[in-house]
């Protein structure tokens, strides 16, 4: 498919993506992917009723042209938090169990820093306890490769739709201070474990900044087309 140009064109058995699937996708608004796709910046097709499509895997292929794409890690060195850590159900269940009260604390810690974030109170909850049953399954089954992956993606995701970076990884600095708070301390007695919460916290705070430099960067280049 041809950049700057859209195909008139059925929808076969090709995993297609509605505009608001892409702009999530992408980490942009539906209204900016659609302004995109009328000026020709963005593959897509029209179903027989008019409507956009993109199909995810030129989707894909389209951000790697650019040099952006879901941010992976394979070329990344060494890790100050290893991906790999002994794997802990106990501690996992014990995050899963402080689910609630983590989720209050934050909220907290948020309001105690007077920080001002473009998601809603519901929204910001829902990812904070999306980060949290990821870390939890991080550590239960030994691979923190996931839960460090989609810090690294939620920060590309706002540095690729222009959003400002001081939000997610404000509110990622208060979900640790919350862990500090509602679940770390119940980890006393055990060293090891409470120091890979933390630093798996401190990486994640890491990790969304890289990845929003790395959605900034991509933005740059496709506004530079």
């Amino acid at each position: 498919m041809a950049k700057g140009t859209h195909v008139e064109t059925s929808v076969d058995d090709r995993e297609m993506l509605s505009v608001s699937a892409a702009a999530r996708m992408l980490g942009v608004s539906s209204s900016s992917l659609r302004a995109w796709a009328a000026a020709g910046r963005v593959p897509h097709v029209r179903t027989p009723g008019g409507h956009r499509r993109f199909e995810r895997e030129t989707l894909v292929k389209w951000l790697k042209d650019r040099g952006a794409g879901p941010p992976s890690g394979s070329s990344r060195g060494t890790e100050l938090v290893p991906t790999r850590v002994p794997a802990m159900p106990e501690v996992a269940a014990l995050v899963r169990r402080s689910r609630g009260a983590i989720a209050a604390v934050f909220e907290e810690e948020l309001a105690r820093s007077r920080a001002v974030t473009a998601r809603s109170a519901a929204g910001r909850r829902t990812r904070a306890l999306d980060a949290v049953d990821a870390l939890a399954g991080g550590v239960e089954s030994g691979d923190l490769s996931g839960f460090l992956r989609d810090a690294e993606w939620e920060g590309f995701r706002h540095g690729a739709g222009g959003q400002a970076g001081d939000g997610p990884i404000t509110e990622a600095l208060a979900l640790r201070r919350a862990l500090d708070r509602a679940a770390v301390p119940h980890l006393d007695g055990q060293p090891d474990q409470r120091r890979t919460i933390e630093r798996a916290m401190d990486r994640m705070a890491i990790r969304i900044a890289s990845g929003y430099a790395e959605g900034v960067r991509a933005r740059l280049k496709v506004d530079e087309r």
